[in-house]
């Protein structure tokens, strides 16, 4: 029997006539109960801005170049389509499980403390978790990526793929990876609308990025976004 594990993982989630799904409710998104810090978002534009198509011509993974920083306005801009609005986000989700959680590691944030941040979909808002950036510590985790320390913040999705395994089964696992798909490609999206760059760097050393976030190891890392000009 082939053993390659990509074809394993699709072979254990397929569905045939006749199977049943667990159909459980999902468990609910991450919540830390005490951040060093929580800094609220500006209020998102819901008007305005450039024309999607123009902007959908321009998107390319693009990295940083001059290490400037970015607004909190801008930031919030970005992260307006992963925020929870009337119960739901601005992506698709099966099942409505939500199995997505999202880091940052702010650099050079405007009137922010550097340092690990969690989103906080829900109140869109950031909850600090360490108070340092460590450079070093990203850089060799992202393979020894130069623009590393030209971003201003790393952006890092991850999937607790159980929230949709209890609706789903082992097919969950999929799900969570499309969701991924979803949620970075509107974030590209809304950079490349703002001017800013936005580099998508899928390998990286997991364990490394997992002690960096302090991430239980039913977490894991996707997808690490590295955000600039």
């Amino acid at each position: 029997m082939d053993k390659h594990p990509g074809k394993v993982f699709y072979r254990l989630t397929r569905i045939f006539p006749g199977d049943e799904l667990p159909g459980g409710r999902a468990p609910a998104a991450k919540v830390y109960a005490n951040p060093l810090e929580s800094v609220d978002l500006p209020e998102p534009a819901r008007d305005g801005g450039a024309a999607v198509w123009r902007v959908l011509s321009r998107i390319s993974p693009t990295t940083p170049q001059v290490g400037a920083s970015i607004s909190p306005a801008e930031l919030s801009q970005l992260l307006a389509p992963l925020a929870v609005k009337r119960g739901a986000r601005g992506y698709p989700s099966a099942g409505g499980a939500y199995p997505l959680e999202l880091y940052l590691g702010v650099q050079r944030l405007q009137d922010t403390f550097p340092g690990t941040y969690h989103y906080a979909a829900k109140q869109h808002q950031l909850e600090q978790l360490t108070g340092k950036f460590d450079l070093a510590g990203w850089r060799a985790a992202l393979m020894d990526l130069e623009a590393t320390e030209h971003c201003a913040a790393l952006l890092v999705f991850t999937a607790v793929p159980e929230r949709s395994e209890a609706m789903f089964g082992v097919r969950g696992y999929r799900y969570a990876l499309l969701e991924a798909g979803y949620a970075v490609g509107e974030v590209m999206v809304a950079a490349t609308a703002l001017g800013l760059q936005a580099y998508p760097a899928e390998t990286f050393y997991d364990e490394e990025i997992r002690k960096l976030l302090g991430l239980p190891e039913t977490e894991h890392p996707v997808v690490v976004l590295l955000l600039g000009r």
